[in-house]
């Protein structure tokens, strides 16, 4: 008789907060889960239709001539540059030390946010009183994998501590349980930015007293071998819907939700499944990665998501005017994993992302003000070091 799978110290970590901070959980009643809108047949159905137009769109804006991606960017080292960044410090074993260091940088630099686990969000909503820069805290991080009612009680718990944001992680196996590895695809991999090191993952998918997972992305079974899809067996697009929109509902508008895809784990169909499932779910961003699993936003994956976004949201030809995401808002795309250079936030940012996940948001700001005045002395910037929190380089955050 198999044992039942022993939860990982990101999801031990999380129980043992609620369980201990019971005015942000079990005081607040029970969460629900809301029903589903469409059969599994009918999300397929719609799907392949997103991606089939999204996917041509993508090619013919690729190919010579074709109209690219090249948005207007902030300028280096601006306020509007500032604020695209989400300053991130999610390392399971951060210090309290670090999370004041990283408030103090959002200060002094004006993020946008600061972005965090849960334990620490109080914290940070204390540390940045009088300013507007805002808490994000993550939810499901990082594999995506748990049970949709502990997600509904950390994000909760989350709103209920003070944040204005939530980055939820997508339980993307569900999109990748009958598929083998991802193949080559037109969102081919960017090894210059890949964000992963081997202790990111030893360090927060570690199962409790050191034994093997037996499920989700990290188990021995899911890193050797992934069936093949049975015939005529489709995806559960209705648990995913579920989950986003009971989400949705415990935590509606201000409180502003980005979906985490992990997008080296998918494929473009798969990646657009899941930016289709968002919409309908009325999420706000669709997000890259969580920085912790394979490689960080690449320029084609960043591209597929803005171009996926904009048929999603916007009502144009292309799309037949009957945008999935209603309300008149676009849904937007975050750059995460990888962003470590102002070169690296341009580009992102020039591909279409509004929104960028750094823990090197210190050196991106300090690398835009030496390129301004290089630009204004005609000097070209010297070499300098990498002072700040900043830990990107180093391991136990792919950030």
């Amino acid at each position: 008789m198999d044992s039942a799978p022993q939860p990982t110290e990101s999801e031990i970590h999380i129980r043992e907060f609620l369980s201990a901070n019971p005015a942000l959980d079990k005081e607040l009643g029970e969460v629900k889960l809301m029903t589903g809108r469409y059969t599994n047949e009918e999300w397929a159905a719609q799907i392949a239709e997103t991606q089939r137009k999204v996917l041509a769109e993508v090619r013919d804006r690729r190919e010579d001539g074709g109209r690219g991606w090249k948005y207007e960017t902030p300028s280096a080292a601006s306020t509007e540059l500032s604020k695209t960044v989400d300053h991130t410090l999610l390392k399971l074993d951060a210090k309290e030390a670090q999370i004041d260091a990283l408030c103090a940088e959002a200060r002094v630099e004006n993020f946008k946010s600061v972005c965090v686990r849960l334990p620490w969000v109080q914290k940070c909503v204390n540390n940045l009183k009088g300013t507007d820069v805002v808490v994000a805290c993550v939810v499901g991080f990082h594999e995506g994998t748990q049970d949709t009612y502990e997600k509904l009680r950390e994000a909760r718990a989350a709103v209920a501590a003070g944040a204005a944001e939530l980055d939820l992680v997508l339980n993307y196996s569900i999109l990748t349980k009958h598929n083998p590895r991802p193949s080559a695809s037109l969102s081919s991999r960017d090894s210059a930015t890949d964000s992963i090191t081997a202790a990111n993952t030893a360090v927060n998918a570690r199962p409790r007293a050191g034994t093997a997972a037996t499920e989700g992305p990290y188990s021995v079974a899911a890193a050797s071998t992934v069936s093949e899809e049975d015939e005529g067996e489709i995806t559960d697009y209705s648990a995913i819907y579920k989950e986003l929109a009971s989400i949705r509902a415990l935590c509606p508008n201000p409180t502003v939700i980005k979906l985490i895809l992990e997008t080296s784990q998918l494929t473009d169909r798969q990646i657009l499944a899941a930016a289709h499932l968002a919409a309908s779910a009325n999420l706000d961003f669709i997000k890259t990665s969580t920085g912790f699993n394979g490689p960080g936003a690449t320029l084609p994956h960043v591209q597929l998501m803005v171009t996926a976004a904009e048929y999603l949201s916007t009502k144009t030809r292309s799309n037949g005017g009957s945008p999935v995401r209603g309300g008149g808002r676009k849904m937007e795309v975050k750059a995460s994993g990888g962003v470590r250079s102002w070169e690296d936030a341009r580009k992102m940012l020039e591909a279409g992302a509004t929104r960028l996940g750094t823990s090197s948001g210190v050196w991106i700001m300090q690398e835009g003000r030496k390129a301004v005045e290089a630009e204004a002395t005609g000097k070209r910037p010297g070499m300098a070091t990498r002072l700040y929190t900043d830990n990107s380089l180093a391991d136990g955050d792919g950030y």
